[in-house]
């Protein structure tokens, strides 16, 4: 039998008290660095990103994602562009006076001078900021501009960079994420974004009762694949909805489907793409428990 309207309604719910907590969270570390004489001579923006941002959340003991973000200096990608096209780019284009590493380095320092070294651990994608002096945890990504284009000069994808622990670049677009989750929330009658409350606390379930491995199934991914399905499966009953949902996803090749900005694939080798064979597991226990609920 299907899972049942009140466990579908339950699992749609959202609590405003944990995003209030994440704003909170990303003011008081945004106020920390904008006062901070150490970064005086730097511009960077700060805004929260993922599940909280998108409203999306369903656990609220969820780290907070929080981005800061140096527009000082870019990083590029030229291989859309015309070798002509690179060429002028590079004699208009010089070495920046301040770099995303000298950067982060920075923003370690006024972490670690405003809440403890203790509560700080800057090894990672993100820096961790324990809770203690913040409502809650945080996940601090230190990424600078990031311009991938595809006509010189004014032709390009503004987005962000950051670097592993391998030093390898890694590109995203998160304000494109928001943008297009909000456009696709007003497009589905308010009921995206619950929807992905749903099949995330769905993943859950199947997470805590050993169905699933959660690493698999990130919760970035399952927006990004319900980004793609159609506004028509977003019906008004959610037990309907939900099975219309289901079936589109287990009959439609989704290999080559974008994430939710628009730009890049869901799908690769790359270190910010999923694997088709973990979306494929994850879509088959879907299946398999909305049946035998």
């Amino acid at each position: 039998m299907p899972i049942d309207t009140g466990t579908l309604e339950s699992w749609a719910q959202y609590e405003s008290a944990p995003i209030d907590s994440a704003k909170r969270t990303h003011s008081r570390i945004q106020k920390e660095l904008q006062s901070s004489e150490t970064l005086a001579h730097a511009d960077f923006d700060t805004y929260l990103q993922g599940s909280y941002a998108n409203y999306t959340i369903v656990r609220a003991s969820s780290d907070v994602d929080i981005v800061v973000q140096l527009t000082d200096m870019y990083y590029v990608d030229l291989s859309g562009l015309s070798p002509a096209e690179r060429d002028h780019w590079r004699r208009n284009s010089g070495d920046p006076d301040y770099s995303w590493h000298e950067f982060r380095s920075d923003v370690v320092d006024v972490l670690e001078s405003r809440f403890g070294s203790s509560a700080v651990d800057p090894v990672g994608k993100a820096i961790e900021v324990e809770a203690g002096k913040l409502p809650l945890d945080a996940d601090v990504l230190v990424c600078a501009d990031h311009r991938d284009y595809y006509h010189y000069p004014n032709g390009y994808h503004s987005g962000i960079a950051f670097f592993n622990l391998n030093n390898t670049k890694i590109v995203n677009y998160p304000k494109q994420h928001i943008n297009n989750g909000s456009t696709r929330q007003s497009s589905t009658s308010n009921r995206f974004k619950e929807t992905v409350r749903i099949f995330k606390r769905a993943r859950n379930y199947l997470v805590d009762n050993n169905e699933l491995n959660k690493e698999n199934v990130p919760s970035y991914f399952i927006e990004n694949l319900l980004y793609n399905v159609p506004d028509g499966r977003y019906t008004y009953n959610k037990q309907d909805r939900v099975a219309k949902i289901l079936r589109y996803l287990n009959s439609t090749d989704y290999s080559d489907w974008t994430c939710q900005n628009g730009i890049t694939d869901i799908f690769g080798s790359g270190p910010a793409e999923w694997n088709t064979r973990y979306a494929g597991r994850y879509i088959d226990a879907m299946v398999t428990l909305w049946d035998n609920w």
